[in-house]
């Protein structure tokens, strides 16, 4: 990652990630996989992120 960036707070995180996910959706990004980000700086981890399609449920959820 280069410059400054701003830390985010939970909330943002989440908001930032569910449009993200969205609008990849709408754009033909196929989700049931996982995906491996190898940094080479020392104080940024290693992550996987793995998206699974979820089934439709009845409407009654849990935003978090």
């Amino acid at each position: 990652m280069t410059g400054d960036v701003e830390p985010l707070s939970l909330d943002e995180f989440e908001q930032q990630l569910g449009q993200l996910v969205e609008v990849s959706a709408r754009n033909g990004i196929g989700f049931d996989r996982s995906w491996t980000f190898r940094r080479p700086e020392d104080d940024v981890p290693d992550v996987i992120v793995e998206i699974t399609r979820l089934r439709k449920g009845d409407g009654n959820f849990e935003k978090r």
